[in-house]
């Protein structure tokens, strides 16, 4: 599993399918570190939709929520950029100054996260300046 920051554009969106795993299974100590530092925690940015429509099973989206291209923007939840933003630089500030604060799980190291976290930082800036709404998408 992993994570892409996905940005609404409109009836669509938009995303560079850049991989964000670390924060995906280190999403745990990612939340803790957030209530400690007052911020959002990371996980209550992801959304869910595109792995649900992927292992769809049970016809949960109805022709409302499905285009040609899988499933319509309005099936997932968004979130201004802005607020995203402010927990993903808070993270990452911390963490690239206070070394050794996260558990490796997986293989995925701190070093992992606080790439991905700036990685995903530069997207939600320009997201930010253009007030779009955005999410962090668990893709299988």
């Amino acid at each position: 599993m992993t994570i892409w920051l996905n940005v609404r554009d409109g009836a669509g969106y938009e995303n560079n399918q850049e991989d964000h795993c670390a924060v995906f299974y280190l999403q745990e100590p990612l939340d803790a570190l957030a209530n400690q530092l007052g911020v959002v925690p990371i996980s209550s940015f992801f959304d869910d939709t595109d792995a649900r429509y992927n292992l769809d099973d049970a016809d949960e989206f109805d022709e409302s929520e499905v285009s040609e291209e899988g499933w319509s923007v309005d099936a997932a939840k968004w979130f201004p950029a802005k607020d995203v933003l402010v927990c993903v630089a808070a993270l990452r500030a911390h963490l690239s100054t206070n070394p050794d604060t996260l558990p490796s799980v997986d293989g995925w190291r701190q070093a992992d996260v606080v790439d991905e976290l700036g990685d995903l930082e530069s997207g939600l800036q320009r997201a930010a300046q253009q007030s779009k709404t955005v999410h962090l998408c668990i893709v299988m």
